[in-house]
């Protein structure tokens, strides 16, 4: 079975996975880069999610799975990597002991700011480029598409 084709007038427009995935690249490259400029280029490639979401407070890695839309296994790892690099520390819960819970150490907070500083880097460029209207406009059209994802 084949894909419908799209019309000769639609072709010369690029699709929104292409749109998307240039504004997510947009904010990939400016988190990478602050991080890198700011020492903390060991920061594995998912490892920004998992700041960001402890910002807040602790939390397990079954709740950070969940709420990061990964597995328990994949996060325990990430987790462990950034433990070792001193951006996270591991405590037991104090009403149940046999729960591990994940916090930030002062090293990953101090990463968790620089990536919420590249994020409003690149939200203000997005605000001179669209327009407050105009970012304003997307996000409303991104939540009723997609619905508004938890946010750390």
């Amino acid at each position: 079975m084949t894909e419908p084709r799209r019309p000769a007038a639609a072709a010369a427009q690029p699709h929104l996975v292409v749109l998307l995935a240039r504004g997510a690249g947009e904010y990939r490259k400016a988190v990478r880069g602050r991080l890198k400029r700011s020492g903390f280029d060991d920061v594995p490639r998912s490892g920004s999610w998992l700041l960001t979401a402890l910002i807040e407070s602790p939390a397990t890695v079954g709740e950070l799975a969940v709420r990061l839309g990964t597995t328990k296994q994949g996060l325990s790892r990430l987790s462990d990597a950034m433990v070792e690099r001193g951006y996270l520390r591991r405590s037991s819960d104090p009403s149940d002991h046999r729960l591990v819970r994940l916090s930030l150490a002062p090293r990953g907070q101090s990463a968790a700011e620089c990536i919420f500083a590249a994020v409003a880097e690149v939200d203000r460029a997005v605000n001179r480029r669209a327009g407050r209207g105009g970012r304003a406009a997307a996000e409303r059209a991104l939540r009723a598409a997609f619905g508004a994802p938890d946010q750390p």
